[in-house]
């Protein structure tokens, strides 16, 4: 399954499967790469390459060409994240991308602007949803009636500078043009208007490090109009709260049908019939680097629904956790995470309408890397 599977909880996954690979050829006329390789820009709304414990990465069939002056980068690239069938444009996808970036280490500032031209089949079902209809809402990422786009422009810019003990950055991605829905039940293609943004102001003064995230992914209360405001496109990764963002199974997440399956967890698929929720949330942290090699953090997350139809409930939940990082030797570091979440009702009605009261739920997460 590479980095679009489960990390853990699949019994499936019984092999071991190369999931990218590309060549890099540098002269003084620019770097050239071609193959299946990772890609990654700003705080990853839309584009995040996925790290150790990320459950997804951003990978594409690429043709990239960039060109480094000073601390200046701009590229032109082609990339095809999809390409079921040989035979026409079935479940097919293409994207022109263009972007300029602003790197200098010596200001502590960086900063970007990409523009990307996005093309896909009418029927993409495969790409972000399960490819059977008979299997929805089981074993799939987003609902069967969640809006996605056809033929599409989206614009991103990204802005990082620290100063002093304070680096403060943020991240707008804004997409439109065309849309549908999975059902196909509108009677022609739909106006796509949808927006992301992130603000993170991070302090850090020697062993102690504080942090405030915000994010808004934009909802859509109605996807039977013909326009689509909700942002489907927001990368898996960037979710908050290891009970929350990782493990709650919603209506239409893996359960389904299917409760044995592993489940995806999502932020942004809480709305009910003929809705996406969207999702926003806040997100203060501390930690503490007690010695080289040991560290704890507590995070508190609040999210709710960016969008909600008439009676329906915003309240996401609220979750708190605390973690702590031990380095046992050099390459081999082990982790421990507890957290607690009081769930909105918002979350409740979505998994079983009839249900009116909301429960507690207490996770609990062990980690253990080795690097070699």
């Amino acid at each position: 399954m590479g980095m679009g599977g489960f990390v853990y909880g699949d019994p499936n996954t019984t092999t071991l499967v190369l999931n990218r690979a590309w060549l890099e050829w540098s002269s003084d006329f620019g770097v050239v790469r071609l193959g299946r390789m990772p890609f990654s820009w700003g705080y990853g709304l839309m584009w995040d390459a996925g790290g150790l414990w990320d459950d997804y990465g951003t990978t594409f069939d690429r043709l990239e060409y960039r060109l480094h002056l000073g601390h200046i980068v701009g590229a032109l690239a082609y990339s095809k994240p999809r390409k079921k069938s040989i035979w026409g444009h079935k479940n097919d996808a293409d994207f022109f991308t263009f972007y300029l970036q602003y790197d200098n280490p010596e200001s502590d500032v960086e900063g970007g602007v990409i523009y990307e031209k996005q093309t896909r089949s009418n029927r993409q079902g495969g790409e972000l949803l399960d490819e059977n209809p008979n299997n929805y809402p089981s074993n799939s990422f987003l609902a069967a009636d969640t809006p996605y786009p056809l033929n599409n422009n989206v614009v991103d810019l990204y802005l990082r500078k620290t100063v002093s003990y304070f680096t403060l950055g943020g991240e707008v991605n804004w997409m439109t043009g065309e849309a549908n829905n999975y059902k196909n039940t509108l009677s022609k293609n739909a106006n796509l208007n949808a927006l992301a943004a992130t603000a993170n102001v991070t302090y850090e003064y020697h062993k102690v490090k504080g942090f405030i995230e915000f994010l808004y992914a934009s909802g859509d209360s109605n996807l039977n109009n013909e326009e689509m405001t909700g942002f489907v496109l927001l990368h898996p990764n960037r979710r908050a709260g290891f009970i929350l963002g990782r493990e709650l199974l919603g209506k239409y997440s893996s359960v389904g049908t299917d409760p044995g399956k592993a489940g995806n967890g999502s932020m942004v698929v809480y709305g009910n019939q003929d809705a996406f929720s969207g999702v926003y949330f806040f997100r203060p942290g501390l930690r503490i680097d007690w010695s080289p090699s040991l560290a704890t953090g507590l995070e508190v997350v609040y999210a709710q629904k960016a969008s909600v139809k008439s009676g329906e409930d915003r309240a996401l939940g609220t979750e708190i956790d605390l973690g702590t990082d031990y380095s046992v030797y050099k390459n081999f570091d082990l982790g421990v995470n507890v957290g607690v979440l009081f769930p909105g009702k918002g979350v409740i009605s979505s998994m079983a309408p009839d249900v009116e009261k909301t429960y507690t739920v207490f996770g609990f997460r062990t980690t253990a890397s080795l690097k070699f």
